[in-house]
């Protein structure tokens, strides 16, 4: 038989315990014995289990252990009778013995009392305080004579209620330790005994002079006279804290099992069934089981068709090999829902290492397992879509690329941006572009086989992976289809929505080396589509990695231009009316050590793309200032400079407060800056755009709106912006001499200039055709080759101190 641990193995305490303590079954039989009971004893475990336990114990005591032995068997429980048992060597330990009854065992508890019993041999032999304490068996003893009234304590007694060895209190004082709960009881047996004559054991609490909580047993009898007069009150106190603590845990451990949210199952190893024995609440509250359902039948009937049969092997191997096992196996309760148990088993042996048991700890963890799976859905899929996410998408298409390079295959990879999705969702909502995203999702998902990905990218941008192609082009059937399925209207509310999609594609048989670089490829192309008229598709070629490598070292190169100061700022005049130069508009120039002069328009585009433009405009400011106080200084009327602000530096924090430090640090008076920005740059965020207007035109700054015609403001704005000046973008220009409309447009923004108090600039001025033309609207500014190139700042000097002479012929204007 193995050896029964109490409590299922809830708890070490009897392992611990510097008591003796044993499980014995409702015969006798020692089933387990801590090492306390070895090593006070000498016997071995192996020794005595499955022996009864009178084979420990005198055989005078055989009937004390009988007898107390069938009063538990009626459900008495046994405070603490005296034994004498026998080490192996001979010696006789006498033992207190406690005992109590659980389900299937007894739980005996017993004390080393040999000291205390030679200790009472010792005071028989002494004195008569000590006789009777020997008598009770007990550690202190005690006695009050009647006629006086004051009781006597031992010196034990005194220390157990922490008061100096030789005090004796009144019976008021003694009365008084007990706790109030304990005190009535300890007055009502005292007073019996002394009256009555009646002797009593009781087992009460205490509070010690320092406030310390004991338990103690008192015991006390009545001594008569020859004439059967009490004379006197005669008895013992024990301190019975330890015992009271270790009953307290045991019965802890009792209830633990019990109350325990982790379920509980011993099953019998001895039969071929392996039936249940034991379960407890919580395992009725898991399954949905009852103990009377449960009891006789074998754990599996907990499982279902299907169980994962790698769990029941593995489950079937520990419990064949009589070891410890952990599973998570999925069970079902009564109702038939599933549920999944942490499951840990573990055999239970008898002395001879056998198993008798095993004993097993289940845990409903549906609700962790749920959570997990969920969290791990989150991590790989899109939380509006519920398509696979970037994780899972290279996941995907490195195994593309596995399978397309082990069966000779093809895998393509489809980029796919939304065409003008950021205006629906801008001016109709989220909620309506959240539709929309989730709208295509699904038509795309329909049009493709189930081993097909499609993914959200990110944004309004998708990526699909189509595997197991046997030839390249066999990607366009898909590709048209789901241009077909996107550009399909859309129907919101009873409002109808059209959208439409680009979309790049990249093909490779698997032997690219970096799976991701696929999708840049398709990025790529995907672009090409954009600038193709959108709503197309585009394949990605070397030429077009081509363009892509050169924007890539132009980066780099407009890097190093920044930190090595590399630009150059030329000055193209703006000519008043009257003839005189009014003003200059600041152009920067790259002039590359080894690839010479990189027009604006190459590399000003990707500055605003890659945030280099920031520190380039922080440059120009900070220079062309510089530049308008050195030209005023010689200048005999006054030079307004202007500065063309880009989109993304107007819009960064701070830039009032940029512009209010480079005219502090350049001395240049606001008036005469002016800065230019385009249509595009004033409608964006339009409440916050007028505030930072009105901000720069209180500090004295120009405004000026460039390209004027180019955008698609509304006009009720421009009438809220606090702007001085409109520049007639170049494009109205070119055949405003020749051509109605574009003389149309030009003198309805000249006049429409005029009514709302705003200057106007003609830009790209070439030829005396267009300028005469101009200047019969009356047009107050303008500026182009017709009148000078831009130039350096040293030229612009002589330029500036030359006289210039508006002629009226078709000739070029002439300096004097």
């Amino acid at each position: 038989m193995p050896p029964v641990e109490p409590q299922g193995k809830l708890d070490q305490f009897f392992l611990l315990s510097q008591d003796l303590f044993c499980c014995i079954d409702f015969a006798g039989t020692l089933l387990s014995i801590n090492p306390t009971f070895e090593s006070l004893l000498g016997y071995q475990a192996e020794a005595l289990l499955g022996r009864p336990c009178g084979v420990v114990v005198e055989p005078r005591d055989h009937p004390v252990i009988e007898a107390a032995l069938a009063r538990v068997c009626r459900g008495e429980k046994i405070n603490a009778f005296d034994i004498c048992a026998l080490a192996v060597d001979g010696r006789r330990v006498w033992l207190e013995v406690s005992a109590s009854a659980g389900e299937q065992v007894i739980y005996v508890i017993a004390r080393d009392i040999s000291r205390r019993k030679a200790v009472e041999k010792q005071l028989r032999r002494n004195q008569r305080l000590f006789r009777i304490a020997g008598e009770t068996a007990h550690i202190g003893g005690w006695y009050m004579d009647l006629a006086v009234g004051l009781p006597i304590w031992s010196e034990e007694v005194c220390r157990l209620h922490d008061m100096p060895v030789g005090h004796q209190p009144t019976l008021e004082e003694a009365i008084a330790f007990y706790t109030p709960s304990s005190r009535s009881r300890i007055q009502a047996v005292f007073t019996n005994c002394c009256e009555k004559g009646i002797s009593f054991d009781e087992e009460l609490e205490i509070i010690t002079q320092q406030g310390r909580r004991r338990w103690v047993r008192v015991i006390g009898r009545a001594v008569r006279d020859e004439l059967g007069k009490i004379i006197q009150a005669q008895g013992s106190t024990q301190d019975i804290t330890e015992r009271k603590d270790t009953e307290r845990q045991l019965a802890l451990l009792e209830r633990s099992v019990e109350s325990s949210t982790n379920g509980v199952v011993i099953v019998d190893a001895q039969r071929p069934d392996l039936p249940i024995v034991y379960v407890n609440a919580a395992f009725e509250r898991i399954t949905g089981y009852s103990r009377e359902a449960a009891l006789g039948r074998n754990c599996r009937f907990l499982q279902g068709i299907d169980t994962d049969p790698a769990t029941q092997v593995q489950l079937r191997k520990g419990i064949k090999e009589q070891r410890d096992v952990h599973v998570v196996i999925r069970n079902y309760r009564r109702n038939g829902a599933p549920f999944w148990n942490d499951l840990y088993i573990s055999p239970v042996r008898d002395e001879a290492g056998v198993v008798t048991h095993f004993i097993g700890a289940q845990n409903d963890i549906t609700a962790q397992r749920e959570y997990q799976a969920q969290l791990s859905h989150n991590a790989n899929h899109d939380a509006l879509t519920g398509l696979p996410n970037r994780l899972l998408l290279d996941q995907r298409l490195a195994q593309g690329c596995l399978l397309a390079r082990r069966y000779q295959r093809y895998l393509a990879v489809l980029f796919i941006d939304l065409d003008d999705f950021k205006p629906i969702n801008d001016t109709l909502g989220h909620e309506v572009g959240d539709y929309i995203l989730l709208e295509v999702a699904k038509r795309l998902e329909e049009e493709l086989r189930p081993w097909d990905t499609v993914a959200r990218f990110g944004g309004d941008e998708f990526i699909v992976l189509l595997p197991d192609l046997a030839h390249e082009d066999d990607v366009l059937q898909v590709v048209e289809r789901l241009l077909a399925r996107v550009s399909a209207p859309y129907w919101y509310r009873s409002n109808e929505l059209r959208i439409t999609a680009s979309i790049g594609i990249a093909t490779n048989d698997g032997t690219i080396q970096t799976p991701r670089q696929l999708i840049q490829q398709a990025d790529l192309a995907m672009y090409k589509a954009k600038r193709r008229g959108r709503n197309t598709f585009q394949w990605y070629t070397d030429e077009l990695n081509r363009k892509v490598t050169e924007r890539v070292n132009l980066r780099h190169a407009l890097q190093q231009a920044i930190e090595q100061e590399q630009f150059e700022l030329h000055y193209q005049p703006q000519i008043h009316h009257s003839g005189r130069v009014a003003g200059v508009e600041a152009l920067i120039r790259w002039y590359h050590p080894e690839r010479g002069n990189i027009p604006p328009g190459q590399f000003i585009p990707l500055a605003e793309d890659t945030g280099q433009i920031i520190p380039i405009s922080e440059w120009v400011m900070e220079t062309a200032c510089r530049d308008a106080v050195v030209l005023n200084a010689e200048s005999a009327t006054p030079i307004t400079m202007a500065i063309n602000v880009s989109p993304m530096q107007f819009q960064r924090p701070g830039f009032l407060d940029s512009v209010k430090q480079v005219l502090a640090r350049s001395g240049l008076p606001p008036a005469l800056l002016e800065l230019e920005l385009t249509e595009g740059v004033l409608m964006d965020s339009a409440e916050h755009t007028i505030q930072a207007l009105q901000a720069l035109r209180q500090l004295g700054v120009h405004i000026a709106l460039d390209d004027f015609g180019t955008g698609f403001s509304s006009l009720s704005y421009l009438k809220r912006l606090p702007i001085n000046k409109l520049k007639v973008d170049r494009s109205f220009v070119g055949d405003v001499a020749v051509d109605s409309r574009d003389a149309a447009i030009v003198e309805g923004v000249v006049t429409m200039a005029d009514k709302l108090g705003l200057e106007v600039l003609i830009e790209g001025v070439e030829t005396a055709e267009q300028f005469h033309f101009l200047r019969t609207l009356q047009c107050g500014h303008y500026q182009g080759y017709y009148f000078a190139r831009p130039m350096a700042l040293s030229a612009l000097k002589a330029y500036l101190k030359t006289p210039l002479v508006v002629v009226a012929s078709q000739e070029s204007p002439t300096s004097l």
